[in-house]
């Protein structure tokens, strides 16, 4: 019984804040951080705002792994997020080893996770070695 109480509990909730929700405002700050986000001067690999592009990108990606050879930080994101340009060697199947750059935004959290040695999965463009996306 107590779980039936919970889930009404819960619809109405959602119900009353749906009301005082400011859907314009709510639009608005997004377009914002939208406007504010596609004027970054900096690449990050070869992702692009539109996802479907990434994924349909992505998929054509061969996979392999890329270890952290250096970083450096190159500038700042609007929101003030560290934008570095990583160092990395990068491994994948039938092909001999390389260098090659990989610039992207890395909150101070995580930052103790790209040092120098760290492995990250990355795939690559059969047509462009430089072309590289994380995952």
């Amino acid at each position: 019984m107590g779980v039936l109480r919970d889930f009404f509990r819960l619809a109405d909730a959602g119900m009353r804040q749906r009301e005082r929700t400011d859907w314009r405002e709510n639009l608005r700050q997004s377009a914002d951080l939208a406007e504010q986000f596609s004027n970054t001067p900096e690449a990050y690999g070869v992702s692009e705002a539109n996802p479907f592009k990434n994924l349909t990108l992505y998929a054509s990606m061969i996979q392999g792994n890329g270890t952290v050879i250096s970083l450096n930080q190159t500038s700042q994101a609007p929101d003030g997020t560290p934008i570095y340009t990583v160092e990395l060697e990068l491994r994948f199947p039938n092909q001999a080893p390389y260098r090659s750059n990989y610039r992207t935004m890395i909150a101070l959290s995580a930052l103790p996770g790209w040092q120098p040695g760290a492995m990250f999965p990355f795939r690559v463009s059969p047509d462009d070695p430089n072309a590289l996306m994380l995952g």
